[in-house]
């Protein structure tokens, strides 16, 4: 089957789970041709037609000489994919990364301030020995100082399992659901860092209620009944669907010391 460039009219990407095919490396005139096998639409409608692929890793790129493929596609359709690592830089989200369009990192955070605005509901992830608890909080983002503030009850089981370990994993969506239909759009941000406890004992809980906009007590009320945690994020993934009808990846990833050397 002939190959075409990345300028091909169904190169760019669609929405979370979007096409992104690797490297392939250019048959030779004698090889014999590869006939697409049509298993039929995705989510969004479009036939995909696999063709099978060599084997590749989560760190190729794909080549200009790649046969064009309908959007909706990933690259798991139509080769094996050895991802390494559990870190989402190092696997699946790396391979969007590597091979669509990348924003400075000014401009990534900048549309991180722009999405959570205010007291965000997030979920957060912490961990008891091998156990991990799930929960849901109001997160402030502090966009000077590039931390979020978690107004916490005392004595809560995240609170305990904080003080034990300190790394925490957040997450905020918004977007499409089968439930209520609408343009099939995500937007996202996900947040690994650590935390800090502050107690009410500490010089910085009052400034940081005010930062932090109480709406069910009083400041009085809230010395005698919170904890504050600060989140300090190490990495924060940026995923924003519409990225990609301007050949950018859909996921942005900042670093608060900067883009790792290796990338």
């Amino acid at each position: 089957m002939a190959a075409i460039t990345r300028e091909g009219t169904l190169f760019h990407v669609f929405m979370g789970i979007l096409a992104a095919a690797w490297m392939v490396p250019v048959m030779a005139a004698d090889a014999p041709a590869r006939q697409p096998i049509n298993v039929g639409p995705g989510e969004i409608g479009i036939d995909a037609l696999i063709i099978d692929g060599p084997p590749i890793t989560s760190d190729q790129v794909m080549s200009r000489d790649h046969a064009r493929y309908p959007r909706g596609m990933t690259c798991a359709e139509c080769h094996q994919v050895k991802f390494e690592g559990v870190d989402v830089v190092t696997t699946a989200s790396q391979q969007f990364q590597r091979n669509f369009g990348e924003l400075p990192q000014d401009e990534i955070w900048a549309k991180i301030v722009s999405f959570l605005p205010g007291r965000e509901r997030f979920a957060i992830a912490t961990v008891a020995g091998d156990e991990p608890t799930a929960t849901t909080v109001d997160m402030v983002l502090d966009p000077q100082e590039k931390v979020f503030h978690v107004v916490s009850e005392v004595g809560t089981e995240k609170l305990l399992q904080l003080r034990k370990n300190p790394k925490i994993s957040a997450v905020r969506f918004q977007g499409w659901t089968l439930a209520e239909g609408g343009a099939k759009q995500w937007t996202s941000v996900q947040i690994k860092g650590t935390a800090e406890i502050i107690t009410s004992a500490d010089p910085r809980f009052l400034p940081t209620l005010d930062k932090y906009n109480l709406v069910r007590v009083t400041k009085a009320r809230a010395v005698r009944r919170f904890d504050i945690i600060r989140i300090t994020p190490r990495e924060i993934v940026y995923f924003d669907t519409t990225l990609s009808t301007s050949d950018l990846s859909p996921y942005q990833f900042w670093f608060r010391d900067g883009p790792p050397k290796d990338r």
